[in-house]
């Protein structure tokens, strides 16, 4: 096992994390960062708090969601085995009970953009959830072979709250073409792709999943959010 960031701040790193940013035409990118986020970063860990959110774009679902997401500098490969990606999480919605995960959740992101298959833990103030994503990023995907599915295990006996970290992990086995998410060791979903990515990143930020409507976002709610991660770890 290794720890990819000792996060013994006081800031981010550069060498190990980034923004994610999006190409949108003419030489402009998107940048997944909400301008008023606190971060604080020490003692091996990493919390970004959000007290209303305020990114969020008007037609491409893509850039909507995603408030505030930074992903690591470094890619890992999947070619010669399977890897296990792993962080302990928790969170605390602002504005919103946390019931509705669509209103905000924190998320610990493997993906590849340039597949756009995306595989996430995320959990709220209440509930936590294994997301299996395939991205509609135009040029890249066909928008018929685009997916979100959230996947909520409620037999599994997590009961997330603010504050009590749990230990959240995604193993990806391309021979034999599956993928495992688990919490505190437990199994809590299990999807078999046709393909992986031969390389991942991983991230970490605060994200909703409220659909664009009528050429209007309705992400924005008056609603925030805290976030706290530490032990980022691969195996």
């Amino acid at each position: 096992m290794t720890s990819y960031d000792d996060l013994s701040g006081p800031t981010l790193r550069d060498d190990r994390w980034q923004y994610l940013q999006f190409p949108i035409g003419d030489d402009e990118t998107w940048t997944y960062a909400e301008p008023d986020a606190k971060t604080d970063v020490g003692d091996g860990a990493v919390s970004v708090r959000i007290d209303e959110f305020t990114r969020s774009h008007p037609q491409v679902q893509l850039l909507d969601n995603p408030k505030h997401l930074l992903v690591s500098t470094e890619e890992f490969d999947l070619t010669t085995g399977p890897r296990t990606f792993a962080v302990d999480m928790t969170a605390e919605n602002i504005g919103s009970t946390g019931e509705d995960y669509r209103d905000g959740f924190a998320a610990f992101n493997v993906l590849d953009m340039a597949t756009a298959d995306i595989f996430d833990l995320i959990v709220t103030s209440r509930h936590a959830y294994a997301i299996h994503e395939r991205l509609y990023v135009p040029g890249v995907i066909d928008p018929a072979d685009a997916f979100t599915h959230v996947v909520h295990a409620p037999l599994a006996g997590i009961s997330p709250r603010p504050g009590h970290h749990h230990r959240y992990a995604i193993t990806l086995d391309p021979a034999r073409h599956t993928v495992t998410w688990r919490i505190d060791d437990t199994p809590v979903y299990t999807a078999h792709p046709a393909t992986l990515p031969g390389s991942v990143r991983i991230g970490f930020g605060i994200i909703t999943l409220h659909p664009i409507a009528d050429g209007h976002s309705t992400s924005l709610r008056g609603q925030g959010l805290h976030g706290h991660w530490r032990h980022f770890d691969i195996t």
